[in-house]
């Protein structure tokens, strides 16, 4: 399987380099799209995720990454509800970060979080990495 995350929805995890270590477990290549590199490099960066893509959320984009990586399936797993309009409907799945996180186990981070326990959620990610 081939995996993209949207970086707006990885952003949502409690663990993002949990989540992409999870899903490496079953998917051949996991990466990011958006439409802010810099952003991606940053988030990436800072949270330790390793990614094998990173591409503009396009439809030719899609159909490229369909042909460079032939593995069996190839998911978007993004925020919105539905599926994008530039997400191609013949090579591609859609799955809401909602409908992924409960299947695979994922935490979604609670906006609500108090920074006494955001700074215990970072330093176990330390302490484990």
């Amino acid at each position: 399987m081939t995996l993209a995350f949207e970086l707006a929805a990885l952003q949502q995890t409690r663990e993002p380099q949990a989540v992409v270590v999870d899903a490496r477990q079953w998917a051949q290549k996991v990466g990011l799209t958006t439409v802010d590199s810099g952003a991606a490099h940053t988030f990436s960066s800072k949270n330790l995720v390793r990614r094998d893509f990173q591409i503009t959320p396009t439809t030719s984009n899609f159909q490229h990454l369909h042909t460079r990586f032939t593995t069996e399936r190839h998911v978007l797993v993004g925020e919105a509800p539905d599926r994008p309009d530039y997400l191609p409907q013949k090579y591609w799945e859609y799955l809401t970060l909602a409908d992924a996180a409960s299947a695979a186990g994922w935490e979604l981070d609670n906006k609500e979080t108090t920074p006494r326990k955001q700074m215990i959620y970072w330093l176990a990610r330390v302490l484990r990495s």
